[in-house]
């Protein structure tokens, strides 16, 4: 079967979606390494027990945001694959794409609202971006299959 013009161009991100999962995963797990290495400065006598619990608490927090958002990316790209496949198989990838695009606008605005824009900006609205363009293209191959 001769795959669309929308279902080339769901394969391509999909792709990048897993390659970005792969990254925010192996991202998530050194963060969580420093962590670690933190609390052994603790241990060691090189940072005040108040240093050592806010730095490895929040490093954990920030670790586990990271491998949720490479999960997620990772099933995004692997369900886009599919439906990159078999049209009939979009709805999954309609439904991440529109979840992915809520949480995006959410954290654009907390950012706003908290300050932190500056820092985030490129990420975030690239993130952002690619889940606009995966809505719509999900959207392109479900009126594609009839649904």
């Amino acid at each position: 079967m001769e795959r669309s013009g929308s279902q080339k161009a769901l394969l391509v991100i999909s792709i990048i979606e897993i390659v970005g999962a792969a990254l925010s995963l192996i991202a998530g797990i050194s963060t969580g390494l420093l962590g670690g290495l933190v609390g052994t400065a603790g241990v060691q006598g090189q940072l005040t027990p108040q240093e050592v619990a806010s730095g490895t608490a929040g490093l954990a927090i920030l670790s586990a945001i990271i491998i949720i958002s490479g999960v997620w990316s990772l099933l995004c790209g692997i369900f886009g694959i599919r439906a990159a496949n078999d049209n009939q198989k979009i709805m999954i990838v309609w439904v991440f794409a529109l979840i992915g695009v809520i949480l995006g606008v959410i954290g654009l605005i907390y950012s706003f609202v908290n300050g932190s824009f500056a820092q985030n900006a490129l990420t975030m609205i690239v993130a952002l971006a690619l889940d606009v363009l995966l809505f719509w293209i999900a959207n392109n191959i479900k009126r594609e299959a009839g649904k």
